[in-house]
């Protein structure tokens, strides 16, 4: 999913000519911490409640603001993943997008970029959570796909994250309903650390 895609019509930029009170007015209405700035069509930066709370002069301009390291934004055609680095790098409750000129098109809040998330990660599907820990080497997808699916499960999702202390990998694959003993069984047959298991069971809906 491209970022032209998540962008959300609610959130309206605030003009560089208005004063930073109301800014600050339209992140608490909001619910954010950061709002875009506009001149004209053209984006100028994304201002935060720190910035305005550093700047401690609420009826002067949004254009008295030093926006210099604070542009952050995505071009429509980047990935959905990498608006969520975007966020997870410099925590924004908001992402701006652009197009290669520079025009505001729209932002993408945190809140819709979560939901999105759910949907396509299968969160939202039931079944089970498996972690495993496996040494960077001994790395296989073909072969977890092929023990999951032996025993009538399929794979809904799978996230890595190296373990650069002891070279490693840690898995968390979320699972069909399907026969979860038999999977863990044959995990352990193949040597496969199994660090955790969650259920369905244990969510009170």
């Amino acid at each position: 999913m491209k970022a032209i895609e998540l962008i959300q019509n609610d959130i309206p930029p605030v003009r560089i000519n208005e004063t930073i009170e109301k800014a600050l007015n339209w992140m608490d209405e909001f619910k954010l911490n950061h709002i875009p700035v506009v001149n004209e069509t053209e984006y100028v930066g994304l201002l935060s409640d720190d910035m305005v709370y550093d700047y401690n002069q609420l009826k002067d301009p949004i254009s008295n603001i030093n926006f210099l390291g604070k542009q952050q934004s995505v071009l429509e055609n980047a990935h959905f993943f990498q608006v969520m680095s975007l966020i997870s790098s410099y925590k924004l409750s908001v992402v701006p997008v652009c197009d290669e000129q520079r025009n505001y098109k729209g932002s993408i809040s945190t809140k819709k970029l979560i939901n999105v998330f759910s949907k396509q990660s299968g969160f939202n599907s039931s079944g089970a959570v498996i972690t495993l820990l496996v040494n960077d080497f001994d790395y296989q997808l073909s072969q977890i796909a092929q023990i999951i699916e032996s025993n009538d499960a399929k794979i809904l999702s799978l996230y890595s994250e190296n373990l650069e202390s002891n070279n490693q990998l840690k898995l968390t694959i979320k699972i069909s309903d399907g026969k979860l003993g038999a999977v863990l069984q044959t995990f352990s047959r193949y040597d496969y650390t199994v660090q955790d298991v969650f259920s369905d069971d244990e969510i009170n809906n």
